[in-house]
């Protein structure tokens, strides 16, 4: 069995403080920021670390005063309309190591309001955000640009959009080609998921290795069942592999972010058209949950 993963950094304690130096958001945007935030932990238990953006940034590091005065940011940016910068970081992915320059500030208060904003990312409510922990750096550069230089942060993200839109068609195309050509063997001569080898940002060894296991087993089971297997069978063995998806998902805290969605939905969508009903392949949503 794959080791736990460990996390890269001492756990927190809440009410800690962390300053940070900023980083584009973008490869588009200037190299340097100059500009420095800060987050504090505002709530934890054995598998989720709580943190809270704050809405000070500076031009060099806060004092634990000047921090500890801050609310925590509200986002606006784009198509956000004042959500709470406050997510959950899962402890084995508690890291450092994509955000720049990070010091402890020292340990500060929590409000009632972020106890309970807490709380909620702590039991799973609905509304409550997840992920790694480089997510502060987005909030905080993201929301100082859109308040001191919207324009040239939309300019960015319209050449973020057209850059991602021409490597998707690529992929589509090249995916399309190698659809015709796909076979059972192929697909168990392959790894799945072969790009889920970093975590973060993608989920743990265990359950990268139970995923690959589970999309193996059904290939399998399908590959079993003949040439064309009736379309309830492939239904029900491609339904029984997305409810595994969406029990590991909710027992790891919700882990399956867009990368991962779409590389299950590629494997998914492999293993419907290899069984000949590919038509099955809209049905996935509806079965999903991540």
């Amino acid at each position: 069995m794959p080791k736990r993963t460990q996390p890269t950094e001492p756990l927190p304690k809440v009410g800690d403080i962390y300053a940070f130096r900023t980083s584009p958001i973008s490869t588009f945007a200037p190299k340097d920021t100059n500009r420095v935030a800060a987050f504090k932990v505002v709530g934890a238990d054995e598998k989720l670390v709580v943190v809270a953006v704050l809405d000070g940034v500076w031009d060099q590091y806060p004092t634990l005063t000047e921090a500890d005065a801050c609310s925590f940011l509200r986002e606006h940016r784009f198509a956000f309309t004042g959500r709470a910068a406050i997510f959950g970081v899962n402890t084995e992915w508690w890291s450092f190591d994509r955000l720049d320059g990070v010091i402890r500030v020292g340990e500060g208060s929590v409000t009632t309001e972020e106890e309970r904003l807490a709380s909620d990312v702590l039991s799973f409510q609905p509304g409550s955000h997840f992920g790694a922990l480089c997510g502060v750096n987005h909030s905080a550069e993201g929301e100082w640009r859109w308040k001191h230089d919207r324009d040239a942060l939309t300019s960015e993200q319209a050449k973020v959009r057209a850059e991602q839109d021409a490597k998707r068609a690529a992929a589509e195309e090249r995916y399309k080609t190698r659809l015709k050509r796909l076979t059972w063997d192929q697909l168990l001569s392959e790894t799945p998921f072969e790009r889920w080898v970093t975590s973060p940002p993608f989920p743990n060894a265990k359950f990268t290795g139970q995923a690959r296991q589970t999309i193996q087993d059904a290939c399998i089971k399908l590959r079993d069942l003949g040439p064309k297997p009736r379309k309830a069978e492939a239904r029900s063995i491609l339904k029984a592999c997305v409810q595994w998806f969406n029990d590991a998902d909710d027992r790891a805290g919700g882990v399956l972010e867009t990368e991962e969605r779409e590389d299950i939905c590629a494997a998914l969508e492999e293993l419907a058209y290899v069984a000949r009903h590919k038509e099955l392949v809209h049905e996935i949503d509806e079965w999903r949950t991540w």
